[in-house]
């Protein structure tokens, strides 16, 4: 009966009773244990040894015998008509409780053949995989749902450190050199500048002509220099004195961020290691490989600052302000004049031939007119920064049909397969 007085007391704390003044609650209440009271009463006289169903009031009592029904009577004549309802129905809310309650504080009783019963301290978790086991009579072990790690521990959260995952080298390709190969050749092949190929092996290839069969050499994905990152190393420290912008470095290395770690190899796009070593029998480094070599157009420099990549068709040699810009074949003038900020500055079109141009930009004077023969090394204007320029220096473009024509780059193509020593 504890357990019982127990689940009440629960069930009823959630059980909202309309209010009930102290007078109406005590009239309501005193038939109810003038009732039980009785009810007690007669139990103890029959339990005293009294014949079985006679009644333990005194014929004399005046009193007829204690019927059921004399309890609601009695709980009627003491409420108002109009608040009977709204009295009775939480008390009878309350009667069921009570019934519930005592019901299920009583024993289970199985039968003999009956299956155990699961233990309740099992979590639902654990339950579910215990059903998806091979052996459903097999019992859950605990679990602690707020630890549980439903994925595989054994991978690694790179995301700790996400710069230590990107690396230039897991973009290079390998390849193997053929007899008769020359660094122009493979630069070509894989339509990259001759100084990408060999910075990219300097350590193996000191010498431009001191290729062998069997050699293996690293090939970028784009012209550029591979750097290691050095302790003082930033992406933005980088960018400066490779005169490149952190963006395009962080694009082709697909940094997740603008971080880079000490040891990490990066590819600068476009970038110069700086002068290659000429060569000896002038085919390592640069002939044209389709018919004829361009003549060097800035007359005294061959630094390149920038060189062809995605993201730069064209090649930037830097250059004094005012140093002479010569015709790197002969040809015809189509253009000349200024095409604005984002065209150049100040410009010379060449055509060589049906489909083949050169251009000439950011100059700072021009002395040629449209219409005007020019030959292989005439000077046709002086190195500028005019339009959008950082400082002077050439930049000079080959186009396989006419320059924009098509109104994309898609036609450009790379000067370092025309110009020898690039």
């Amino acid at each position: 009966m504890h357990r019982a007085a127990a689940a009440v007391s629960r069930a009823l704390s959630h059980v909202a009773l309309p209010a009930i003044s102290a007078a109406g609650l005590r009239s309501f209440m005193t038939p109810v244990s003038d009732a039980v009271s009785e009810l007690v009463g007669r139990g103890r006289s029959r339990a005293g040894g009294g014949p079985a169903g006679a009644s333990s009031v005194p014929a004399s009592s005046g009193r007829r015998p204690f019927a059921t029904g004399d309890v609601f009577r009695r709980i009627a004549g003491n409420l108002d008509r109009h608040d009977i309802f709204e009295r009775l129905v939480p008390v009878g809310v309350c009667l069921l409780l009570v019934a519930a309650a005592v019901i299920s504080s009583l024993p289970v009783v199985q039968s003999a053949s009956a299956a155990a019963r699961p233990a309740a301290s099992a979590p639902a978790l654990g339950a579910v995989e215990a059903s998806a086991s091979s052996d459903p009579t097999a019992s859950p072990e605990p679990t602690d749902a707020g630890n549980l790690y439903l994925g595989d521990g054994s991978i690694p959260n790179t995301m700790q450190n996400p710069g230590v995952a990107t690396d230039a080298k897991s973009m290079l390709l390998t390849y193997a050199v053929q007899p008769g190969d020359t660094l122009n050749q493979i630069a070509h092949r894989f339509e990259l500048a001759t100084p990408t190929i060999y910075w990219a092996n300097k350590a193996q290839v000191p010498n431009p002509d001191s290729l062998r069969p069997g050699q293996q050499l690293l090939i970028p994905p784009i012209d550029g220099v591979l750097v290691k990152v050095g302790a003082k190393d930033t992406l933005d420290s980088l960018a400066a004195k490779y005169k490149v912008s952190a963006q395009d470095i962080a694009d082709v290395n697909n940094l997740p961020d603008t971080n880079v770690v000490l040891g990490q190899t990066l590819l600068i796009p476009g970038a110069s290691g700086g002068p290659m070593p000429a060569s000896k029998s002038g085919s390592g480094s640069g002939s044209s490989s389709r018919g004829g070599g361009f003549v060097w157009p800035v007359a005294g420099y061959n630094y390149i600052s920038q060189y062809y990549w995605s993201g730069h068709r064209a090649l930037d040699i830097a250059a004094s302000e005012g140093t002479p810009v010569v015709a790197a074949a002969a040809g015809t003038v189509v253009l000349v004049g200024n095409r604005g900020y984002s065209g150049g500055g100040n410009v010379v079109w060449i055509q060589h031939g049906a489909k083949l141009y050169t251009t000439y930009n950011h100059l700072s004077y021009w002395n040629v007119r449209v219409g005007q023969k020019v030959s292989a090394g005439q000077r046709v204007g002086l190195v500028g920064h005019t339009g959008e320029a950082t400082g002077p220096h050439l930049h000079f473009e080959v186009w396989l049909g006419y320059p924009w024509g098509l109104g994309t780059t898609a036609d450009a193509a790379n000067p370092c397969n025309y110009l020898a020593a690039c």
